[in-house]
């Protein structure tokens, strides 16, 4: 349904689900992890996501107790995040998607951090 890879194309993957909220998180650690006023997320079904090429590539970094963050070790982009307490699901970072995101409905969630409109 959706193909997406990193920047620098080492690691291809394909989402089979329908995508339809994307959320912009405002937290600090998701600024931090992203070096951006926010991070795009959407949480998809583990079992409807396949690596097609790059697991070599993939770097795990735990950002937070029981978080952890999954990289591309060759370029840096942040593919997904997951909680292994939660084996079910994956945080997937939208932005890597080959599609067009503004068909997406948009959440904005801890806004209190928010550092723009």
């Amino acid at each position: 349904m959706y193909q997406g890879e990193c920047l620098c194309g080492a690691v291809k993957y394909a989402v089979n689900e329908v995508i339809d909220t994307l959320e912009c998180c405002h937290c600090l650690k998701c600024r931090k992890a992203h070096a951006s006023a926010f991070a795009m997320g959407t949480t998809i079904t583990r079992a409807n996501f396949s690596l097609h090429s790059g697991a070599e590539h993939l770097t795990e970094f735990e950002s937070s107790a029981g978080k952890l963050r999954v990289f591309c070790n060759q370029c840096g982009a942040h593919i997904y995040a997951y909680r292994p307490r939660e084996p079910l699901n994956l945080r997937l970072r939208p932005a890597l998607l080959n599609t067009d995101l503004s068909k997406f409905k948009i959440k904005h969630i801890f806004t209190a951090n928010r550092l723009c409109l």
